[in-house]
This record gives C-alpha cells, structure tokens and sequence, in this order.
C-alpha cells in the first residue's frame, strides 16, 4: 500500500524479513510472507542462522559448512517464491536470535515474519522454540508470529485498540498491510464497566458509549480510508483473554495488537496483555510496537 496516515507517516510495506529453519512452521511463516509481499510488491529477505557447534574452526571449513546452509536455504526459500515476489536470502552466522534482528536492521525491513513452531534439532537452525517469545521482548519494529499458512486475499483482522499509542501504532499497521485487497477489521476494545445499565434516558449501556468512542477516535482512520470495520466492546478483567476469544468468535484470521497501551494493555513484558495474547491465541499475532 501507499498513501499516508492522518499524521502524514508513510504506509508503505517493501520489505520483509522471515526466518526458517526448514521446519514445518517457518513454511508456513514463508508462504504468509509471500502472499503479504505479493499484494505490496515487496521483497522477501529469508534468513536463516549459522552458528558453528566448534568455536574454532579453520577458516575453510567455515565456508563449507556456511555454503551447505546457504544451499539449505534456497530449498527451504521456495515456498516464498509466489507469483512476481522477489526473494533474497541471508545466512547469518551466531545466535540466530540477535542475527534476524541485525538482518532486518540491515535490510531497513518493515516486518519480521517467524513461524509459531519450529525446530532445534541440529546445529546453524533457527531454533524458533523459543525465538518468538524472545523476539517480542527485544524486536522494535512490528512482529508477525504465524500459525498455519492463513487467509490474507479476504482476512478478518481482529486489532485492539485502546486509544494509547500502541493502540494506534496497530491501526496504523493493519492499514498498511490492507492495500487495496478487501479486508475485515474487527476493531475491538476491552473495559470493565462499574455496572451494566445507566440511569433512565441516559445514553444506553456500556457498550454503546465504548463501540462509539472505538468508531468516533480509535478506530476511527480505519473508517476514514473506507474500510469494513465493525466495533466490538469487550466487558472482562483479563483482557487478553477477551481479545482471543473475540478473535475466535469473529473467525478472525490474524490479531494484531500494540505492544504499549492504556488499562489492560500495560505493555510488552512477561504478565503483559501483548504477550498475553501472543501465548493464547491459536492463529497468527502480528505485534506492533510504537513508532
């Protein structure tokens, strides 16, 4: 997508790195990837880890062991190679963990793609066990963590919004990841009224005044640039809780949330709502941080 936001930031998404390991998960990882990629025109950057088990090796046998991943690589790449997207591919020596971020520095990328399960068996893999997690608390640019291969031509989009920057760093992200293909926004907010009913010829309950305050301020660039939204109040203490189970009443395809934000969303660390949800949910969780 091009075009701009209302405070005139660039939308526009052209690179994006992915991880593999050649497992099972990071495919999937590769071919979400690629169809994002292809709606954007964007490149893909796949990445992989090389991380030696000797710590001193003769500079020769480096090469040999750093060619037969890079030819590794290619062959776990292909699922990335859908219609006119173009594909590069980076072999990373060390943990791979700091290595798909230093790539994605270099590479000035726009988003991070990892698979929700992966592989750690053998040496040089991108052990993504535990690599989704650890990117979160250390990654400063949006995070898709992806769960099976999804549904981005028409995708339902559930994105809590809060009003808080991360909130909106969120929207701001799924209008960038729209494009001009047809999407669903579930733009849905979590509260825990004091009570349920308000006073006689008062202006309805609840969740009328949150669905108005998510259409008239949270949510409301999504609407301005015409996409489908509807407003979704929430009522629950663990909030979430209430965004996954929204994301499954709604057949959600992806939930992206902000990694900072008002109430419930406290921010991304251990205990926090963004962590919470990545944990929870059972389909693919883009996590944006504030710009």
């Amino acid at each position: 997508m091009s075009g701009t936001t209302r405070e005139g930031r660039s939308c526009a998404m052209k690179r994006i790195v992915v991880g593999t390991d050649g497992s099972a998960g990071a495919t999937d990882a590769l071919r979400w990837a690629a169809q994002l990629a292809l709606r954007h025109g964007a490149e893909v950057v796949v990445m992989t880890g090389f991380e030696p088990t000797d710590s001193e090796l003769p500079p020769r046998r480096v090469e040999v062991l750093r060619a037969e991943q890079e030819a590794k690589l290619k062959v776990w790449s292909e699922p990335a190679h859908l219609g006119d997207v173009t594909v590069r591919t980076v072999v990373e020596r060390g943990d791979p963990r700091p290595g798909i971020l230093a790539v994605a520095e270099r590479e000035n990328a726009d988003l991070v793609v990892v698979g929700r399960v992966g592989t750690s068996a053998g040496p040089g893999l991108l052990r993504i066990g535990s690599m989704a997690e650890w990117l979160a608390h250390h990654v400063d640019l949006p995070l898709a963590v992806v769960d099976g291969e999804g549904n981005l031509t028409t995708p339902t989009v559930l994105v809590g919004v809060d009003g808080s920057e991360g909130s909106r760093a969120a929207v701001h992200w799924v209008l960038a990841m729209r494009g001009d293909a047809d999407v669903r926004v579930v733009a849905a907010s979590v509260d825990v009224p004091v009570a349920e009913r308000t006073p006689s010829g008062g202006p309805g309950g609840w969740h009328e005044g949150l669905e108005r305050r998510i259409r008239d301020d949270y949510a409301a660039e999504l609407l301005d640039a015409g996409v489908d939204v509807r407003a979704l109040a929430l009522s629950n203490p663990d909030v979430a809780g209430a965004l996954v189970q929204g994301a499954e009443d709604e057949h959600a395809d992806l939930v992206v949330v902000g990694t900072r934000g008002l109430g419930g969303f406290t921010g991304l660390r251990v205990g926090g709502v963004a962590l919470k949800t990545l944990h929870r949910a059972d389909r693919s969780v883009v996590l944006v941080p504030p710009t």
